[in-house]
């Protein structure tokens, strides 16, 4: 009986030999498992077919992302792969571990937890890296462990391996290619997905990706918006008030009627406004008050 290989390519295509430091830290493949975990995308994945293609292909290539002008941003965690937003793509760096056959055999067996994860993240740079340019930004980008040997075939000769590797045998997130941040933030408060060990401060429950370090990032964000609405409603009521002062022996009462109520309606709405902005803040800086106390409190303990 002939046994079955557990590396998805074979020992020559290993580009391990290539790297300038080949060394794999003896703790890795416990690491491995935290940093390639999508734990909260794999529960959203019967979801995200409402907010991405359902295609575990639709990945551009890198020279797209720079075409589209998204400058690639390094995340260690695989849960930030291939999101984007704006002109941002997020990527993370091939591990050294994962170019050698001997590791995937010893620590990525088909029965490893860990393996559906791995195959999937690797299948994506099977399209990540489709043509010698891509190649050649990979390298610059530091998304290929530095070598001064790997040429552009050697490193198609181990990826093409990847690139057949079906949606069965990878992890729920990989059945999907990249993901807008935006989009995700919204499934993220529509469907409040609920994964062991992640819960916290509310913004957790409302972004997939917490945006904001400091709060005044917080208004920053939303000042640009608020602006633009206070200022067409201050046109708005000025322009009726230029209709009115422009008929003052000839009154136009239907008119009048609905200015004073408009008017009305948006002193209102601004005042609305503004309480929720102040709520909204005092929120924000209670919730960052109460994850340093709660830090503190586990440092005490």
């Amino acid at each position: 009986m002939v046994q079955q290989a557990t590396s998805p390519f074979p020992k020559e295509d290993s580009i391990l030999d290539k790297l300038t430091d080949q060394a794999i830290p003896a703790d890795n493949a416990l690491l491995l498992a935290d940093e390639l975990s999508c734990a909260m995308l794999d529960t959203l994945h019967p979801h995200l077919d409402l907010i991405s293609r359902k295609s575990s292909s639709h990945i551009d290539a890198l020279h797209v992302h720079l075409r589209k002008r998204r400058a690639v941003t390094i995340s260690e965690h695989a849960r930030l792969h291939l999101v984007w937003h704006s002109d941002t793509v997020y990527l993370k760096p091939l591990p050294v571990c994962l170019l050698s056959s001997d590791f995937w055999e010893l620590h990525l067996s088909p029965g490893s937890p860990t393996r559906p994860q791995a195959l999937g993240f690797m299948r994506t740079y099977a399209y990540l890296i489709r043509h010698r340019s891509d190649f050649q930004i990979a390298r610059r980008e530091d998304l290929i462990p530095p070598s001064e040997k790997l040429l552009h075939g050697e490193f198609e000769s181990f990826i093409r391996h990847f690139r057949s590797i079906p949606d069965d045998q990878v992890s729920p997130r990989w059945g999907f290619g990249q993901l807008r941040l935006r989009w995700l933030d919204w499934a993220v408060r529509i469907f409040q997905p609920r994964v062991p060990g992640m819960q916290g401060p509310m913004l957790r429950r409302l972004f997939y990706e917490e945006p904001y370090q400091q709060t005044g990032q917080f208004v920053r964000e939303f000042g640009a918006p608020l602006l633009f609405i206070f200022a067409g409603l201050s046109l708005i009521l000025s322009a009726m008030q230029v209709i009115l002062a422009a008929r003052p022996d000839d009154p136009w009462p239907g008119f009048a009627s609905v200015s004073a109520g408009f008017s009305v309606a948006i002193i209102i709405l601004l005042v609305a406004i503004i309480f929720v902005l102040l709520v909204v803040v005092a929120v924000v800086l209670a919730l960052q008050l109460g994850f340093a106390l709660r830090a503190r409190k586990k440092r005490g303990n």
